[in-house]
C-alpha cells in the first residue's frame, strides 16, 4: 500500500524542518511526500530544496497564495498512493505513524488515530473519534473536523469528486462530514501519533477579526445541501457545535452580537429542539450551558470571558 502525505506550507519556516524530518524518516517506506508552498512570504523553499536533493519521493509544488484548501486539493490531484494523509507543516508525526495505521487496519476506507496537542511544554491527549452511535460513519461525521491523524483511501476523494472548499475558512468542515457519508468502512485506533503544535501563529490563536469568519454561514448551507436527509441527527449536531457554539463564541470574542443574533435566528428556525439531539446529550455540562446562554441571547457573561 502506497501512502501519499500532503503538506501545505505557509509561514512555517521555524517548524518545517521538524515536520519534514518526521516524514522522511517514517519506518513505513512506500510513501510519497507532496509539499505545496501556498505562496508563503517566508523562505521555506530553501528548506524544501535541501530535502528534495536527498529524498527522491518528495514532490514540490509552488503556487500563489490561495489558502490551505486549495493547497490540499493540489496535493490530492498529485497523489498516487492508495491512501492519503494530511500533515500541517507546523506539526509533526511519530516515525511509526504510517506503519502503525497500515498494520492495524484491514483495507478500511478511513483509518483514524488520536492527536497530541502541544502548547509549549504542555501536552494534551485529544480523542479524534467520537463513539456515540453504532454506525461508524455517523460517528465520524460528528467527530473532530480536522483531516489530520487519519488515512483516507484516495478513491474517496477522486471517485466522488470531493475536494476542500477553496478561498474560505472552515474548509475542513465543508468536506469532512461529507466524506464520512461516502465511507463504507472505518477503523479507529485509540493511540496518538500526530503532534498538533499550537503557537502564536496558529489559527486557534486568531486575535484580529477577519471577515472570513462569516464564511461559516456558506459552509453550513453547503453541508445542508450535500448531506443526505437520512443523516438528520448528524446535520443538526453539526449546526449546534459549529454554528451555535463555536462560531458564536468566535463572534462574541469580537463583540459581533448582531451576527450571533443571526445564528440564534437560524437555530430557532431550523433546530429548535437541538438539546434533544443524541450527540448533544453526550456533551459536557459546560458545552450545554454555553449553548443555552447563546440560544437565549444571554451574551454578557460570555463577552466578559472573551468568548471562551
Amino acid at each position: 500500500m502506497k501512502v501519499s502525505i500532503i503538506v501545505p506550507i505557509y509561514k512555517t519556516k521555524d517548524y518545517l524542518e521538524k515536520c519534514l524530518d518526521s516524514l522522511v524518516n517514517q519506518t513505513y517506506k512506500d510513501i510519497q511526500i507532496i509539499l505545496i508552498n501556498d505562496g508563503s512570504p517566508y523562505d521555506e523553499e530553501k528548506i524544501v530544496n535541501k530535502y528534495k536533493k536527498k529524498y527522491k519521493n518528495i514532490i514540490y509544488i509552488k503556487q500563489e497564495n490561495k489558502g490551505q484548501g486549495s493547497a490540499r486539493n493540489e496535493g490530492i490531484k498529485k497523489a498516487r498512493g492508495d491512501y492519503i494523509t494530511f500533515v500541517d507543516s507546523d506539526d509533526y508525526i511519530d516515525l511509526n505513524m504510517i506503519e502503525e495505521l497500515i498494520n492495524n487496519s484491514n483495507n478500511e476506507d478511513i483509518i483514524i488515530s488520536d492527536i497530541l496537542k502541544e502548547y509549549g511544554n504542555k501536552t494534551e491527549y485529544f480523542n479524534n473519534y467520537w463513539n456515540v452511535k453504532k454506525e461508524a460513519n455517523k460517528n465520524y461525521m460528528t467527530s473532530h473536523m480536522g483531516p489530520v491523524a487519519r488515512l483516507y483511501k484516495t478513491s474517496l476523494f477522486k471517485d466522488n469528486n470531493l475536494f476542500f472548499k477553496e478561498s474560505s475558512m472552515y474548509e475542513d468542515l465543508a468536506i469532512m462530514p461529507i466524506i464520512g457519508m461516502y465511507a463504507k468502512s472505518i477503523k479507529y485506533i485509540n493511540k496518538a501519533f500526530y503532534h498538533y503544535v499550537i503557537h502564536s501563529g496558529s489559527s486557534m490563536k486568531q486575535e484580529l477579526y477577519s471577515k472570513k469568519l462569516e464564511n461559516i454561514f456558506d459552509v453550513m448551507n453547503h453541508l445542508s445541501d450535500n448531506i443526505d436527509s437520512s443523516y438528520v441527527d448528524e446535520i443538526e449536531y453539526l449546526y449546534t457545535e459549529h454554528l451555535l457554539y463555536s462560531a458564536s463564541l468566535r463572534f462574541l470574542k469580537f463583540k459581533k452580537k448582531k451576527i450571533v443574533d443571526e445564528i440564534v435566528k437560524i437555530m430557532k428556525e431550523k433546530y429548535p429542539k437541538y438539546n434533544k439531539n443524541i450527540y448533544y446529550k453526550n456533551k459536557s455540562v459546560k458545552f450545554k450551558l454555553i449553548c443555552f446562554l447563546i440560544y437565549h441571547k444571554v451574551y454578557f457573561p460570555l463577552i466578559m470571558l472573551g468568548g471562551k
